[in-house]
């Protein structure tokens, strides 16, 4: 063993033997093996793939052996592509300093909004000028309606609705349009056209759905965790979306998607929101299509989508939208007869003619029905139809309210407009009407008038189309005849006028003599204790009933032993036995009233002779001017020198109404005759 170790050692310490190895480092070795293997796998996966000028890639599979020997193989795969964040291609991108103070903040927004206005107005400008060639930038500019800047977005989005609106109120026609199926017969220039018309119906459809979810979004119920701003600024951009739909409804109401924007807008009518202004903005519209819209299919849908309202919120709607109904034209019904353009042609009996003759006749209709669609003249019939289903659906919505609502703040409405479409009533209504106004005119919360619009509604229907009905009007009578007694000083014009028209309906029918001299006094007794203004007004009624009655002249004779004692706080009028009462009234009047006009009224009432027309009467009657007031109703304004400048306090000095006021202070009824208090002359001249 020792031998061996020796031998061994010599051999090491001899030098001659390479072990080089034993010096150098392990690491640096094994470094250079990990290179070389991985140059040795890069070399193996060029070869393995290869990539084409395309957006492929080749990769080669391993080969498989065959009878013929080894066989390569490869596949094409899709080059996969480096999807750089957005985030960081902004860091990549330029980096700008941004704005530190509130002054940088602000010029970037407005310099933004600058840049968006410019471009909104070019582009609006350039489809007003050609909408045919330039039709493609209303997409353009509804990108602007749906930005979602945050630095100037919510203002771009609005400025953007507004120019929309602006731009299609221009560009849209008057006519509805309807799609065309069999394109191959139509000619190059009506192709072109039915293409424009059916791009602009779309970019009109896109932009109505813009407002639409607009509107969705601003007036729901408001968020937990939601600011204050965001709200108002949400609440802003809904306003001006409402009112972008409430123009085209009012200005392009023959359009289509007219049901659209209908069906959105009159639920708005009931709203609160913003203390009644978006209801406001409705219910204009809608009054605006009503007044102009004369074929009738507009005022149909509407009057359909507030008979629905009605019928759904019951009590809960808004009074104003209800008395949108009172602005529907429906002066056209009855009238098919007599405007229908083919109604006056002779009928020929058919059956006598030949085929051909038939058949020529057919083609003829055809194009007159297209020369009247051309005209745009709607035919009579149709329009009365129309306007005949708009009347229906109102009834039905007043009279829903006056058998389940009579307590409710809807029923002035409805008696209002009873009494005004009272005259286009059908006869098969009538029974039921009267129980319900007979029910209603028992109430004892009752206005005024409320009251008088039953009483005018009734007269106005026995005294047109149910003459021949066979109905006691008596409750009715008696009750106009006590409403008098409420009328004061503080009356306004428009009840005045009410109970001018209430009385010449109600004087239409064959009243009893005793009841015409009942109503001639009562009138006569409520004008002394008014204002001159007011007085003229209730005498010249007086005065009227008398012309048309001559018998009761006997009113201005004094005859003590004539009939019976006069009952004036009767509530019947007949069984007052006014015939046996004179009209001292009148010579009050005439010997102190402060206004000469009214003074020469009553004289010439007092003077009245049936026998006699007197010139002078007549020349004082003829000064009567016929205005009209806010509503369109007549109504009589007298040619006065009564000054107008002059103030109500300025009679409190007057000798002649003190003196007045002192022999009148014990009047029944406990009547206010101090009308120098509550009565309003501004608005009665």
């Amino acid at each position: 063993m020792t031998s061996d170790s020796d031998s061994d050692s010599e051999i090491f310490k001899s030098g001659n033997l390479g072990y080089s190895f034993l010096r150098n480092n392990l690491s640096d070795i094994r470094g250079k093996s990990v290179k070389e293997e991985s140059h040795l796998e890069e070399c193996y996966e060029a070869k393995r793939v290869k990539k084409s000028e395309g957006e492929v890639e080749v990769h080669q599979m391993l080969p498989i052996k065959t009878k013929h020997g080894l066989q390569e193989r490869s596949r094409v795969v899709q080059r996969k592509e480096i999807i750089i964040e957005p985030e960081a291609a902004d860091e990549a991108a330029s980096k700008e300093p941004l704005p530190q103070s509130i002054s940088e903040i602000y010029s970037l927004r407005q310099s933004l909004i600058i840049k968006a206005k410019q471009e909104i107005a070019k582009l609006s400008c350039n489809v007003i000028e050609d909408p045919y060639n330039n039709i493609p930038a209303l997409k353009r500019l509804r990108t602007f309606c749906t930005t979602e800047d945050a630095k100037a977005g919510q203002t771009i989005r609005k400025i953007a609705i507004i120019s929309l609106a602006a731009v299609f109120n221009d560009i849209l026609p008057s006519y509805h349009v309807k799609p065309s199926t069999d394109l191959d017969s139509l000619s190059k220039e009506v192709k072109a056209q039915h293409s424009y018309e059916t791009d602009l119906l779309r970019n009109y459809q896109l932009y109505l759905e813009i407002l639409l979810a607009n509107l969705n979004t601003s007036f729901q119920t408001k968020k937990k965790n939601v600011k204050e701003e965001k709200e108002e600024l949400r609440r802003a951009l809904g306003l001006t979306s409402l009112r972008a739909m409430a123009d085209l409804l009012s200005k392009h109401y023959d359009f289509n998607l007219r049901s659209n924007l209908i069906v959105t807008l009159v639920p708005y009518g009931c709203s609160k929101h913003l203390n009644g202004r978006i209801s406001r903005i409705v219910i204009d519209a809608l009054k605006e299509v009503l007044k102009d819209d004369e074929k009738g299919e507009a005022s149909v849908e509407i009057v359909r989508a507030i008979a629905q309202m009605v019928k759904k919120k019951g009590t809960q709607i808004n009074p104003e939208l209800l008395h949108v109904l009172s602005h529907v034209r429906l002066a056209e019904i009855g009238e098919a007869s007599r405007g229908d353009v083919t109604h006056g042609e002779k009928q020929l009996d058919t059956s006598k003619l030949s085929k051909k003759q038939r058949k020529h006749r057919k083609e003829q209709a055809k194009v007159r029905k297209q020369l009247l669609e051309a005209n745009a003249s709607e035919n009579k019939s149709k329009q009365s139809k129309l306007q005949a289903n708009a009347l229906e659906s109102i009834f039905v919505i007043y009279f829903r309210i006056l058998k389940e609502h009579r307590h409710s703040i809807l029923l002035p409405i409805a008696l209002e407009g009873l009494s005004k479409f009272a005259h286009l009533i059908n006869v098969n209504f009538f029974g039921d009407l009267f129980e319900c106004l007979k029910g209603v005119i028992h109430e004892e919360d009752l206005s005024l008038d409320d009251s008088l619009h039953c009483i005018s509604t009734v007269f106005t229907i026995v005294t047109g189309q149910g003459s021949v009905l066979e109905v006691d009007v008596s409750d009715f009578y008696s009750l106009l005849y006590q409403n008098i007694l409420l009328i004061s000083s503080a009356t306004t014009l428009k009840t005045f006028h009410l109970l001018k028209q209430t009385l010449r309906n109600a004087s239409k029918r064959k009243i009893p003599l005793a009841g015409q001299m009942a109503m001639i006094k009562r009138l006569c007794t409520v004008a002394e204790t008014l204002h001159p203004v007011q007085a003229i007004h209730l005498l010249a009624e007086a005065r009227t009933i008398m012309r048309d009655n001559p018998k009761t002249s006997v009113m201005l004779e004094h005859d003590s032993e004539y009939g019976r004692a006069y009952l004036p706080s009767t509530k019947d009028p007949i069984l007052a036995h006014a015939n046996g009462a004179v009209l001292w009234e009148l010579s009050s009047i005439a010997r102190q009233s402060i206004s000469n006009e009214t003074l020469k009224t009553a004289k010439h009432i007092c003077n009245y002779d049936p026998s006699k027309i007197k010139r002078s009467e007549v020349e004082h009657f003829s000064r009567l001017q016929h205005q009209k007031d806010e509503e369109g109703e007549t109504f009589v304004i007298l040619n006065s020198d009564f000054p107008a400048s002059c103030s109500v306090s300025s009679y409190q000095s007057n000798s002649a109404v003190n003196m007045f006021m002192k022999q009148h202070n014990n009047y029944p009824n406990g009547t206010n005759l101090n009308f120098r208090k509550d009565f309003n002359l501004a608005k009665w001249q």
